[in-house]
């Protein structure tokens, strides 16, 4: 294993390992000793990557509050509390949105829809503008203190950056902003539907977001919702099987989660 403080391949491995029973190494060249979480962000955290892993998998995936989520890792065994699982969210999830972010650049079609809905941060309301293609693939989502021309042109950069896709077609609603904001951003490469009826397919995909979002019940600061938003609309596009059977899903959940404690292992 490369030694992660001179990256030098002259080490050994070590004999003993860490009470967490992660391996241990020495470099020769450098004399350091390191193991196998050195240089990550789980280093310095008292628990198993798993434990981390299926903790943060059980926030995200499912409508848990992080009450809920304590008492669910109890009954297996872990005793944490709600602040050590908030510090987690804050901490992973993040860089797990940016792995999954990666892995699905350029893996959206070429027809989008695009809406925005409310949410609800420090006691106010916010625009949270969402985006998926004909298949109901996520494209990006993005969080704006206002809706008009400026912020539409905003999340259609960033979702262009994001999928590294131009669409030849994107469906809206007969917001005023975003027909101004799509023409600056895209200009005459995509066709532009501004029908209220053919935008059903993003207004139903908006009420599983919404129905996540009503056990929180808010977010304090707007940060801590573009995180949450972020990362829990990328992971249900991750575990997404739509127009699967039951059976289906059944064969596909193993390898998707075994795809997932992967991804969360690389997590620096």
């Amino acid at each position: 294993m490369q030694c992660p403080h001179c990256e030098s391949m002259n080490t050994r491995h070590c004999k003993s390992k860490t009470v967490l029973g992660y391996r241990q190494f020495r470099c020769r060249s450098c004399n350091s000793q390191y193991n196998e979480r050195t240089g990550t962000s789980y280093n310095k955290i008292h628990y198993p990557i798993e434990v981390i892993t299926f903790t943060l998998y059980l926030y995200y995936r499912f409508r848990n509050s992080l009450d809920d989520v304590v008492e669910l890792m109890t009954t297996r065994g872990v005793h944490i509390s709600h602040q050590t699982v908030y510090n987690w969210v804050h901490t992973f999830g993040v860089e797990w949105a940016q792995k999954f972010r990666k892995i699905r650049h350029g893996m959206v079609g070429l027809k989008w829809h695009a809406d925005a809905t409310y949410i609800r941060v420090e006691g106010r309301w916010c625009y949270l503008y969402r985006a998926i293609d004909k298949e109901g693939n996520l494209v990006d989502v993005y969080l704006s203190d206002t809706r008009d021309q400026n912020a539409a042109e905003n999340f259609f950069l960033q979702a262009e950056t994001t999928t590294g896709i131009t669409p030849d077609q994107i469906t809206t609603d007969k917001e005023p902003a975003l027909s101004p904001a799509l023409d600056n951003v895209f200009g005459n490469c995509t066709k532009h539907r501004d029908s209220k009826y053919m935008n059903n397919r993003i207004e139903s995909d908006h009420r599983v977001t919404k129905s996540r979002l009503r056990i929180i019940k808010g977010f304090k600061d707007i940060f801590s919702a573009v995180r949450f938003c972020t990362v829990f609309e990328e992971m249900r596009q991750h575990f997404r099987m739509k127009h699967k059977s039951r059976a289906e899903k059944r064969k596909l959940l193993a390898p998707k989660i075994c795809e997932f404690n992967k991804i969360a292992a690389l997590v620096a």
